[in-house]
């Protein structure tokens, strides 16, 4: 599935590249990629003008919850492919007027300035694509400055949300002065089907499908119930409840729609297999939104986005599974739990905390073993609890190897802190488990 997804993105590529080529193969003044510097200057300032568009219009694919493509890598590796490809469409956004100003000012006879100024001044919808450049280098700064905690997450997303405009902007300009597309019909149709497929599948997922669940489910918040280390469980009822698609191991990302909680969404993963009549969400005091979970009232409406992710029980092909959490990453991990046993799966799960205090769910995990017929055995370790009588320290490559001494034989499934996960990997990887039998996800949205 993954092979044939970058194929065809790889063939859309180099679509893109060889009607560039062909157009200046075939310019009418001659071959030019292989004549003077200013029709190379030209020529290569509109491929990179068009990778940037191709490149904008990907990451729109890659961040608009498009269940088809996130089915096959899951959200949360299309969230930080995104984040890469942004910062690399920086040389194609800012190579594109550079070039083509070069170009124009070399074959005009005059500066860079006094072309770019022309441009801005009698080029239509040029001025117009410069504002769209602005909007996406400021919101490509935004990202920069939420990844060293300097703003809000809100903040940076309503940002984000001007890109809209900024491709609107950029398509205006592409097909008024776009060379390639003005003097090859067959590829300005390409680029306007192009368009108007990633804009469907923008609109249909990312705008239209949550209110639409919500109309045919309606939402709200059935209960809240405390559970150990400031963490809360909301209990999500609604109607038809069996007909929503959610799998253990998934997110939902959720807005509540009450004061103080209705302009911000956030990704929480299900703590419990949905029995199709209520989905349970259990979250951590952890910042300013997460702190005001309690405080949620019952009948409380709630517009779901999901349910995302592909951490689910269809990854385990073994007949072995062991499952890894640490911290709050128990609630996936809880969910899948359940899930593989009831598959039949034999099940170990390691999970990490500091104290006995922060244990969430330790008696809904030790009746789940108890009913497992010594199916799931469970291994709390604890790194900073003297009158703990189990497993001191940390989950690393000696633990693994004495509490799991059939590790070879089982899938993995972990979740936890990101520090966490990043150790927890390395030593599965010293152990010679292989990276395909290696299941997680880390929630970068």
């Amino acid at each position: 599935m993954r092979a044939g997804w970058l194929a065809v993105l790889a063939s859309q590529i180099l679509v893109v590249a060889g009607f560039w080529f062909w157009n200046h193969v075939h310019h009418p003044l001659g071959n030019q990629l292989t004549g003077d510097a200013v029709g190379q200057l030209l020529a290569y300032g509109r491929l990179a003008g068009l990778l940037a568009a191709f490149g904008i219009l990907l990451q729109l694919i890659l961040i608009g919850r498009v269940r088809w493509v996130e089915r096959v890598f899951g959200l949360d590796r299309l969230s930080r492919l995104h984040h890469v490809v942004g910062f690399a469409l920086v040389v194609l956004i800012l190579a594109h007027p550079v070039l083509v100003t070069f170009g124009h000012a070399a074959q005009a006879g005059v500066s860079f300035s006094d072309q770019f100024m022309d441009f801005m001044r009698k080029w239509e919808d040029v001025a117009a694509a410069a504002v769209a450049v602005a909007i996406i280098l400021a919101a490509l700064a935004f990202s920069v400055v939420v990844m060293l905690k300097r703003i809000r997450y809100e903040w940076w997303y309503a940002t984000h949300l001007t890109l809209y405009l900024a491709l609107a902007l950029a398509f205006g300009h592409q097909l008024a002065v776009g060379w390639d597309l003005t003097v090859n019909g067959w590829f300005k149709a390409y680029w306007i089907a192009l368009y108007v497929f990633v804009g469907a599948n923008l609109v249909w997922y990312r705008f239209l499908r949550p209110p639409l669940a919500f109309a045919r489910h309606r939402f709200a918040v059935e209960r809240l119930a405390p559970e150990a280390g400031e963490v809360t469980s909301v209990y999500i009822a609604g109607r038809r409840m069996e007909r929503f698609p959610a799998r253990a191991g998934q997110f939902l990302i959720v807005r509540f729609l009450a004061k103080g909680f209705r302009w911000e969404a956030h990704p929480f993963s299900l703590s419990s297999q949905p029995d199709g009549q209520r989905l349970r969400l259990t979250i951590k005091r952890l910042g300013d939104f997460t702190r005001r979970i309690p405080e949620l009232r019952p009948g409380t409406p709630v517009l779901i986005d999901g349910p995302h992710g592909i951490f689910t029980a269809e990854r385990c092909q073994a007949a072995k599974a062991l499952l890894i959490a640490g911290g709050i990453g128990i609630t996936p991990i809880r969910a899948l739990a359940e899930e593989l046993l009831a598959r039949g799966r034999d099940l170990v799960l390691l999970y990490g905390n500091r104290n006995r205090e922060s244990v969430v769910f330790e008696k809904e995990l030790a009746d789940l073993a108890a009913a497992s017929a010594g199916k799931l055995r469970i291994f709390h370790v604890l790194s900073d609890d003297p009158s703990w009588a189990g497993e001191k320290g940390r989950i690393d490559r000696e633990r693994l190897g004495r509490l799991v001494p059939d590790l070879g034989e089982r899938e993995v499934f972990l979740c936890g802190p990101p520090p966490m996960m990043k150790g927890v990997r390395a030593a599965l990887r010293e152990l010679g488990v292989p990276k395909r039998r290696v299941h997680y996800e880390r929630f970068a949205l």
